[in-house]
């Protein structure tokens, strides 16, 4: 249901109908088959994000001060090489 919200979904539609399928056709038939092929792959994009953010999930729950730490080292590490 997000995805009809989303406009990365309906930016990343545009462009790739614009920069793909219309250089081949641009029959009414044909666009709106591909927008669906691009609507598939963005769902099932997104349920392999999801997928994966609940498998981090179990991890970060088990090691999340050990991550922090990680992250935050990382951070600083980035400020530091922006400042110098």
């Amino acid at each position: 249901m997000l995805q009809f919200v989303n406009v990365k979904s309906y930016l990343f539609g545009i462009t790739a109908l614009t920069g793909y399928v219309t250089n081949y056709s641009t029959a009414l038939p044909v666009l709106v088959f591909f927008e669906f092929v691009i609507a598939t792959i963005g769902t099932a994009a997104t349920s392999a994000w999801i997928a994966a953010g609940l498998a981090v999930q179990k991890v970060y729950l088990r090691h999340y001060r050990l991550i922090n730490i990680i992250l935050a080292v990382t951070l600083l590490e980035c400020v530091y090489s922006i400042l110098k």
